[in-house]
Protein backbone atom coordinates (compact mmCIF):
# COMPACT_ATOMS: atom_id res chain seq x y z
CA UNK A 1 0.00 0.00 0.00
CA UNK A 2 1.53 3.30 -1.11
CA UNK A 3 -0.84 5.62 0.75
CA UNK A 4 0.80 7.61 3.55
CA UNK A 5 -1.55 8.02 6.52
CA UNK A 6 1.03 10.16 8.32
CA UNK A 7 0.67 12.98 5.77
CA UNK A 8 -0.43 15.90 7.96
CA UNK A 9 -1.96 17.67 4.98
CA UNK A 10 -4.85 15.22 5.19
CA UNK A 11 -5.94 16.61 8.55
CA UNK A 12 -7.02 19.86 10.08
CA UNK A 13 -4.18 20.99 12.32
CA UNK A 14 -6.31 21.30 15.43
CA UNK A 15 -7.17 17.58 15.38
CA UNK A 16 -3.72 16.10 14.70
CA UNK A 17 -2.75 15.68 18.41
CA UNK A 18 -5.89 13.60 18.90
CA UNK A 19 -4.55 10.92 16.58
CA UNK A 20 -2.26 9.92 19.44
CA UNK A 21 -4.72 10.62 22.25
CA UNK A 22 -5.18 7.50 24.43
CA UNK A 23 -7.97 8.73 26.70
CA UNK A 24 -11.07 6.57 26.75
CA UNK A 25 -13.51 9.39 26.04
CA UNK A 26 -12.90 11.85 23.23
CA UNK A 27 -15.61 14.52 22.97
CA UNK A 28 -15.61 16.71 19.85
CA UNK A 29 -18.21 19.45 19.93
CA UNK A 30 -18.77 22.93 18.56
CA UNK A 31 -20.15 24.69 15.52
CA UNK A 32 -21.31 23.30 12.24
CA UNK A 33 -18.70 22.74 9.51
CA UNK A 34 -15.93 22.37 12.09
CA UNK A 35 -15.05 18.97 10.52
CA UNK A 36 -15.37 17.17 13.86
CA UNK A 37 -17.33 14.30 12.33
CA UNK A 38 -14.93 14.10 9.41
CA UNK A 39 -12.00 13.79 11.79
CA UNK A 40 -13.83 11.15 13.83
CA UNK A 41 -14.28 9.17 10.63
CA UNK A 42 -10.58 9.57 9.82
CA UNK A 43 -9.55 8.35 13.26
CA UNK A 44 -11.86 5.34 13.18
CA UNK A 45 -10.57 4.44 9.72
CA UNK A 46 -6.91 4.79 10.73
CA UNK A 47 -7.44 2.61 13.80
CA UNK A 48 -9.08 -0.01 11.60
CA UNK A 49 -6.17 -0.02 9.16
CA UNK A 50 -3.23 0.31 11.53
CA UNK A 51 -4.02 -1.62 14.69
CA UNK A 52 -3.53 -5.37 14.99
CA UNK A 53 -7.07 -5.66 16.35
CA UNK A 54 -9.88 -3.12 15.99
CA UNK A 55 -13.67 -3.43 15.98
CA UNK A 56 -15.37 -0.06 15.99
CA UNK A 57 -19.11 0.54 16.38
CA UNK A 58 -20.90 3.43 14.68
CA UNK A 59 -23.76 4.34 17.02
CA UNK A 60 -26.73 6.68 16.61
CA UNK A 61 -30.19 6.85 18.07
CA UNK A 62 -31.74 5.90 14.71
CA UNK A 63 -30.05 3.10 12.75
CA UNK A 64 -31.20 4.40 9.34
CA UNK A 65 -29.43 7.74 9.97
CA UNK A 66 -26.02 6.03 10.16
CA UNK A 67 -26.02 5.11 6.48
CA UNK A 68 -26.15 8.74 5.33
CA UNK A 69 -23.87 10.13 8.03
CA UNK A 70 -21.03 8.17 9.68
CA UNK A 71 -21.07 5.27 7.23
CA UNK A 72 -21.15 7.52 4.16
CA UNK A 73 -18.39 9.77 5.51
CA UNK A 74 -16.06 6.81 6.02
CA UNK A 75 -16.89 5.51 2.54
CA UNK A 76 -16.14 8.93 1.06
CA UNK A 77 -12.75 9.03 2.78
CA UNK A 78 -11.88 5.54 1.55
CA UNK A 79 -12.73 6.56 -2.00
CA UNK A 80 -10.91 9.90 -1.81
CA UNK A 81 -7.80 8.15 -0.50
CA UNK A 82 -7.94 5.62 -3.32
CA UNK A 83 -8.22 2.67 -0.91
CA UNK A 84 -11.44 1.04 -2.09
CA UNK A 85 -9.66 -2.16 -3.23
CA UNK A 86 -8.52 -2.82 0.35
CA UNK A 87 -12.02 -2.84 1.79
CA UNK A 88 -15.19 -4.90 1.67
CA UNK A 89 -18.24 -2.69 2.18
CA UNK A 90 -21.77 -3.99 2.69
CA UNK A 91 -25.01 -2.12 3.32
CA UNK A 92 -27.03 -4.98 4.81
CA UNK A 93 -25.71 -4.97 7.43
CA UNK A 94 -23.78 -1.67 7.41
CA UNK A 95 -20.24 -2.99 7.68
CA UNK A 96 -16.77 -1.96 6.48
CA UNK A 97 -14.00 -4.57 6.63
CA UNK A 98 -10.29 -3.93 6.04
CA UNK A 99 -9.14 -6.97 4.07
CA UNK A 100 -5.43 -7.10 5.07
CA UNK A 101 -6.10 -7.62 8.81
CA UNK A 102 -9.82 -8.43 9.07
CA UNK A 103 -10.60 -5.44 11.30
CA UNK A 104 -14.05 -4.02 10.78
CA UNK A 105 -16.48 -1.16 11.47
CA UNK A 106 -20.08 -2.05 12.23
CA UNK A 107 -23.25 0.05 12.72
CA UNK A 108 -25.71 -0.12 15.59
CA UNK A 109 -28.87 1.94 16.13
CA UNK A 110 -30.65 2.33 19.44
CA UNK A 111 -34.02 1.95 17.68
CA UNK A 112 -33.15 -1.58 16.57
CA UNK A 113 -33.13 -4.69 18.69
CA UNK A 114 -29.37 -5.04 18.28
CA UNK A 115 -27.29 -6.05 21.24
CA UNK A 116 -23.79 -4.69 21.70
CA UNK A 117 -22.80 -8.02 23.20
CA UNK A 118 -23.46 -9.63 19.81
CA UNK A 119 -20.19 -8.00 18.66
CA UNK A 120 -17.29 -9.98 20.01
CA UNK A 121 -14.84 -7.80 21.93
CA UNK A 122 -15.55 -4.35 20.42
CA UNK A 123 -12.75 -1.83 20.94
CA UNK A 124 -14.50 1.48 20.38
CA UNK A 125 -17.68 3.43 19.71
CA UNK A 126 -18.32 6.57 17.70
CA UNK A 127 -21.46 8.32 18.98
CA UNK A 128 -22.71 10.70 16.31
CA UNK A 129 -25.17 13.37 17.54
CA UNK A 130 -24.48 12.23 21.09
CA UNK A 131 -26.89 14.86 22.40
CA UNK A 132 -29.75 12.77 20.95
CA UNK A 133 -28.75 9.70 22.98
CA UNK A 134 -30.28 9.11 26.42
CA UNK A 135 -27.98 8.72 29.43
CA UNK A 136 -29.25 5.19 30.11
CA UNK A 137 -28.38 4.15 26.54
CA UNK A 138 -24.92 5.67 26.91
CA UNK A 139 -24.33 3.73 30.13
CA UNK A 140 -25.38 0.46 28.49
CA UNK A 141 -23.12 1.11 25.51
CA UNK A 142 -20.01 2.22 27.38
CA UNK A 143 -20.28 -0.64 29.86
CA UNK A 144 -20.36 -3.14 26.99
CA UNK A 145 -16.70 -2.37 26.16
CA UNK A 146 -14.25 -4.28 28.30
CA UNK A 147 -10.52 -4.95 28.27
CA UNK A 148 -7.72 -3.74 26.05
CA UNK A 149 -7.28 -0.21 24.75
CA UNK A 150 -10.76 1.24 24.36
CA UNK A 151 -11.76 4.60 22.94
CA UNK A 152 -15.18 6.20 22.63
CA UNK A 153 -15.59 9.22 20.35
CA UNK A 154 -18.56 11.57 20.63
CA UNK A 155 -19.48 14.28 18.11
CA UNK A 156 -22.31 16.79 18.61
CA UNK A 157 -23.48 20.39 18.47
CA UNK A 158 -24.07 22.07 21.87
CA UNK A 159 -27.80 22.55 21.41
CA UNK A 160 -29.02 22.13 24.96
CA UNK A 161 -26.91 23.09 27.95
CA UNK A 162 -29.21 21.35 30.42
CA UNK A 163 -28.27 17.81 29.38
CA UNK A 164 -26.65 14.73 30.88
CA UNK A 165 -23.54 15.36 28.74
CA UNK A 166 -22.73 18.62 30.53
CA UNK A 167 -23.46 17.12 33.93
CA UNK A 168 -21.38 14.00 33.30
CA UNK A 169 -18.34 15.43 31.48
CA UNK A 170 -18.16 19.23 31.68
CA UNK A 171 -17.07 21.70 34.38
CA UNK A 172 -19.14 24.86 34.97
CA UNK A 173 -19.53 26.72 31.69
CA UNK A 174 -18.06 29.91 33.14
CA UNK A 175 -14.69 28.18 33.59
CA UNK A 176 -14.03 27.61 29.89
CA UNK A 177 -16.57 29.16 27.51
CA UNK A 178 -15.76 32.43 25.72
CA UNK A 179 -18.48 34.51 24.09
CA UNK A 180 -16.50 34.84 20.85
CA UNK A 181 -16.22 31.05 20.53
CA UNK A 182 -12.41 31.20 20.44
CA UNK A 183 -11.36 28.41 22.77
CA UNK A 184 -10.26 24.82 22.22
CA UNK A 185 -9.55 22.50 25.13
CA UNK A 186 -12.00 22.01 27.98
CA UNK A 187 -10.75 20.30 31.15
CA UNK A 188 -13.25 17.56 31.90
CA UNK A 189 -14.46 16.75 35.41
CA UNK A 190 -13.88 13.09 34.56
CA UNK A 191 -10.58 11.28 34.29
CA UNK A 192 -9.54 9.63 31.04
CA UNK A 193 -11.45 12.26 29.02
CA UNK A 194 -10.44 14.76 26.33
CA UNK A 195 -12.86 17.51 25.29
CA UNK A 196 -12.15 19.66 22.22
CA UNK A 197 -14.26 22.63 21.13
CA UNK A 198 -13.96 23.72 17.49
CA UNK A 199 -15.68 26.03 15.02
CA UNK A 200 -15.67 26.36 11.25
CA UNK A 201 -12.58 28.57 11.65
CA UNK A 202 -10.63 25.44 12.63
CA UNK A 203 -11.56 23.75 9.34
CA UNK A 204 -9.13 24.62 6.55
CA UNK A 205 -11.38 22.85 4.04
CA UNK A 206 -14.55 24.83 4.77
CA UNK A 207 -16.08 26.53 1.72
CA UNK A 208 -16.78 30.24 1.39
CA UNK A 209 -20.42 29.41 0.79
CA UNK A 210 -20.61 27.61 4.15
CA UNK A 211 -18.89 30.48 5.93
CA UNK A 212 -21.33 32.97 4.42
CA UNK A 213 -24.29 30.87 5.55
CA UNK A 214 -22.99 30.39 9.09
CA UNK A 215 -22.24 34.08 9.53
CA UNK A 216 -25.68 35.01 8.17
CA UNK A 217 -27.25 33.35 11.22
CA UNK A 218 -26.10 36.38 13.20
CA UNK A 219 -28.64 38.54 11.43
CA UNK A 220 -31.44 35.95 11.44
CA UNK A 221 -31.30 34.73 15.06
CA UNK A 222 -28.49 35.44 17.49
CA UNK A 223 -29.27 32.46 19.71
CA UNK A 224 -28.96 30.17 16.68
CA UNK A 225 -25.74 31.94 15.71
CA UNK A 226 -24.23 31.26 19.14
CA UNK A 227 -24.92 27.53 18.90
CA UNK A 228 -24.23 26.70 15.25
CA UNK A 229 -21.65 29.33 14.30
CA UNK A 230 -19.75 29.94 17.56
CA UNK A 231 -20.35 26.48 19.01
CA UNK A 232 -21.59 27.78 22.38
CA UNK A 233 -24.07 26.01 24.60
CA UNK A 234 -27.68 26.88 23.91
CA UNK A 235 -30.44 27.44 26.42
CA UNK A 236 -33.39 26.16 24.43
CA UNK A 237 -35.96 27.39 26.96
CA UNK A 238 -35.42 30.98 25.83
CA UNK A 239 -38.07 31.76 23.22
CA UNK A 240 -39.48 28.23 23.32
CA UNK A 241 -42.73 27.97 21.33
CA UNK A 242 -44.34 24.88 22.88
CA UNK A 243 -43.75 24.89 26.62
CA UNK A 244 -46.80 22.96 27.80
CA UNK A 245 -46.97 19.28 26.87
CA UNK A 246 -46.51 15.92 28.53
CA UNK A 247 -45.64 12.31 27.72
CA UNK A 248 -48.21 9.50 27.86
CA UNK A 249 -47.77 5.76 27.58
CA UNK A 250 -50.07 4.99 24.66
CA UNK A 251 -52.19 6.38 21.86
CA UNK A 252 -55.98 6.42 22.50
CA UNK A 253 -57.98 3.60 20.93
CA UNK A 254 -61.10 3.88 18.79
CA UNK A 255 -60.58 7.52 17.89
CA UNK A 256 -60.59 9.30 14.53
CA UNK A 257 -56.98 9.36 13.41
CA UNK A 258 -55.20 11.81 11.13
CA UNK A 259 -51.67 11.63 9.78
CA UNK A 260 -49.43 14.62 9.09
CA UNK A 261 -46.64 14.37 6.50
CA UNK A 262 -43.61 16.57 5.89
CA UNK A 263 -41.63 15.63 2.79
CA UNK A 264 -37.85 15.30 2.91
CA UNK A 265 -35.12 13.50 1.06
CA UNK A 266 -31.32 13.82 1.16
CA UNK A 267 -30.84 16.82 3.46
CA UNK A 268 -34.00 16.65 5.57
CA UNK A 269 -36.00 13.85 7.12
CA UNK A 270 -39.45 12.86 5.97
CA UNK A 271 -41.58 13.16 9.08
CA UNK A 272 -44.95 11.54 9.80
CA UNK A 273 -47.08 11.98 12.93
CA UNK A 274 -50.24 10.17 13.99
CA UNK A 275 -52.77 12.53 15.59
CA UNK A 276 -56.15 12.39 17.27
CA UNK A 277 -58.30 14.94 19.11
CA UNK A 278 -60.40 14.36 22.22
CA UNK A 279 -62.04 17.61 23.21
CA UNK A 280 -59.29 19.96 24.37
CA UNK A 281 -56.71 17.16 24.29
CA UNK A 282 -54.46 16.40 21.35
CA UNK A 283 -52.58 13.10 21.19
CA UNK A 284 -49.61 12.77 18.85
CA UNK A 285 -47.19 9.97 18.07
CA UNK A 286 -44.07 10.01 15.88
CA UNK A 287 -44.37 7.15 13.39
CA UNK A 288 -41.71 7.98 10.78
CA UNK A 289 -38.58 10.13 10.74
CA UNK A 290 -36.09 9.18 8.04
CA UNK A 291 -33.96 10.65 5.26
CA UNK A 292 -33.63 9.37 1.72
CA UNK A 293 -37.23 8.21 1.19
CA UNK A 294 -38.72 8.45 -2.30
CA UNK A 295 -42.48 8.74 -2.74
CA UNK A 296 -42.60 5.00 -3.45
CA UNK A 297 -40.65 4.39 -0.24
CA UNK A 298 -43.16 6.54 1.63
CA UNK A 299 -46.05 4.53 0.19
CA UNK A 300 -44.36 1.31 1.31
CA UNK A 301 -43.78 2.73 4.79
CA UNK A 302 -47.42 3.84 5.01
CA UNK A 303 -48.55 0.29 4.26
CA UNK A 304 -46.20 -1.09 6.91
CA UNK A 305 -47.74 1.37 9.38
CA UNK A 306 -51.19 0.11 8.50
CA UNK A 307 -52.38 3.40 7.01
CA UNK A 308 -55.39 2.78 4.76
CA UNK A 309 -57.47 4.92 2.43
CA UNK A 310 -59.97 5.35 5.28
CA UNK A 311 -57.49 7.58 7.10
CA UNK A 312 -56.65 11.09 5.99
CA UNK A 313 -53.08 12.27 5.43
CA UNK A 314 -52.42 16.02 5.48
CA UNK A 315 -49.17 16.77 3.64
CA UNK A 316 -47.04 19.78 2.80
CA UNK A 317 -48.84 21.42 -0.14
CA UNK A 318 -45.52 22.73 -1.47
CA UNK A 319 -45.11 19.20 -2.94
CA UNK A 320 -48.20 18.78 -5.20
CA UNK A 321 -46.45 16.21 -7.42
CA UNK A 322 -45.62 14.04 -4.43
CA UNK A 323 -49.19 14.36 -3.14
CA UNK A 324 -50.51 13.22 -6.52
CA UNK A 325 -48.16 10.21 -6.59
CA UNK A 326 -49.22 9.08 -3.12
CA UNK A 327 -52.88 9.55 -4.08
CA UNK A 328 -52.32 7.24 -7.04
CA UNK A 329 -50.85 4.73 -4.62
CA UNK A 330 -54.29 4.53 -3.01
CA UNK A 331 -53.97 6.92 -0.06
CA UNK A 332 -56.40 9.63 0.93
CA UNK A 333 -54.16 12.68 1.02
CA UNK A 334 -54.62 16.43 0.97
CA UNK A 335 -52.29 19.39 0.85
CA UNK A 336 -52.04 21.53 3.95
CA UNK A 337 -53.48 25.02 4.29
CA UNK A 338 -51.03 27.61 3.07
CA UNK A 339 -51.33 31.36 3.03
CA UNK A 340 -50.67 34.52 4.98
CA UNK A 341 -49.91 33.77 8.63
CA UNK A 342 -50.70 30.05 8.23
CA UNK A 343 -47.62 29.13 10.29
CA UNK A 344 -48.49 31.49 13.10
CA UNK A 345 -52.16 30.50 12.97
CA UNK A 346 -51.25 26.83 13.13
CA UNK A 347 -49.02 27.43 16.16
CA UNK A 348 -51.78 29.40 17.88
CA UNK A 349 -54.24 26.55 17.27
CA UNK A 350 -51.85 23.94 18.67
CA UNK A 351 -51.26 26.01 21.78
CA UNK A 352 -55.00 25.86 22.55
CA UNK A 353 -54.77 22.10 23.09
CA UNK A 354 -53.28 20.02 25.86
CA UNK A 355 -50.63 18.18 23.85
CA UNK A 356 -49.91 14.59 24.90
CA UNK A 357 -46.90 12.95 23.23
CA UNK A 358 -46.79 9.16 23.09
CA UNK A 359 -43.71 7.74 24.79
CA UNK A 360 -40.96 6.73 22.35
CA UNK A 361 -41.53 9.74 20.05
CA UNK A 362 -37.93 10.81 20.64
CA UNK A 363 -37.43 13.05 17.61
CA UNK A 364 -40.74 14.79 18.24
CA UNK A 365 -39.81 15.38 21.87
CA UNK A 366 -36.46 16.79 20.77
CA UNK A 367 -38.24 19.21 18.42
CA UNK A 368 -40.65 20.30 21.14
CA UNK A 369 -37.72 21.01 23.45
CA UNK A 370 -35.90 23.11 20.85
CA UNK A 371 -38.45 24.76 18.52
CA UNK A 372 -38.06 28.47 19.19
CA UNK A 373 -39.01 31.95 18.07
CA UNK A 374 -36.24 33.73 16.20
CA UNK A 375 -34.66 36.58 18.17
CA UNK A 376 -32.55 39.55 17.27
CA UNK A 377 -29.23 40.30 18.93
CA UNK A 378 -30.95 42.18 21.73
CA UNK A 379 -33.01 39.13 22.63
CA UNK A 380 -36.22 40.56 21.17
CA UNK A 381 -38.56 38.04 19.55
CA UNK A 382 -39.01 38.46 15.79
CA UNK A 383 -42.38 36.67 15.98
CA UNK A 384 -41.19 34.13 13.42
CA UNK A 385 -40.19 30.55 14.30
CA UNK A 386 -36.73 29.33 13.33
CA UNK A 387 -37.13 27.02 10.35
CA UNK A 388 -35.23 24.15 11.97
CA UNK A 389 -36.14 21.12 14.06
CA UNK A 390 -39.67 21.06 12.68
CA UNK A 391 -39.98 17.97 10.46
CA UNK A 392 -42.55 16.53 12.87
CA UNK A 393 -43.97 19.74 14.30
CA UNK A 394 -44.82 21.07 10.83
CA UNK A 395 -47.00 18.06 9.92
CA UNK A 396 -48.62 18.29 13.36
CA UNK A 397 -49.46 21.91 12.53
CA UNK A 398 -50.88 20.84 9.13
CA UNK A 399 -53.30 18.49 10.90
CA UNK A 400 -54.31 21.11 13.46
CA UNK A 401 -55.05 23.63 10.70
CA UNK A 402 -57.12 21.07 8.83
CA UNK A 403 -59.08 20.11 11.94
CA UNK A 404 -59.84 23.79 12.54
CA UNK A 405 -60.28 24.62 8.85
CA UNK A 406 -61.92 27.95 8.06
CA UNK A 407 -63.53 28.29 4.58
CA UNK A 408 -61.61 30.63 2.33
CA UNK A 409 -58.20 29.24 3.23
CA UNK A 410 -56.37 27.39 0.46
CA UNK A 411 -56.26 23.60 0.76
CA UNK A 412 -55.50 21.19 -2.05
CA UNK A 413 -58.20 18.63 -2.74
CA UNK A 414 -57.44 14.93 -2.51
CA UNK A 415 -54.93 14.07 -5.19
CA UNK A 416 -55.12 17.52 -6.77
CA UNK A 417 -52.13 19.35 -8.19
Amino acid sequence: MKFNLSDKRLFNKVYIPLLRDKNRYLLLYGSRDSAKSYFAAQKVLIDTMSKPYSRFILLRKIYADIKDSQFQTIKDIINSYGLIDYFTITENPLKITFKPNGNYILARGLDKDYKMKSIKDPTGIWYEEMNEIAFTDFLKSTSSLRGGVIQEIATFNPELEDSWITNYFFPPKESYEREDGNFLKVDSIRKDTTILHTTYKDNQFVTEQSIELLESFKQVDYHYYRIYTLGLWGGALEGLIYDKWDVVDKFPEEEVVYYGLDFGYSNDESGVVKVCFKGDDLFVEEVLYQKGLTNQDLADEFRKLGITNNELIIADSAEPKSIQELYREGFTIRGAIKGTDSIRNGIDILKRYKIHVVRGSNNLIRELKNYRWAMDRDGKSLNVPIDKLNHLLDPLRYVALYKNYVPGKRMLKVGSV
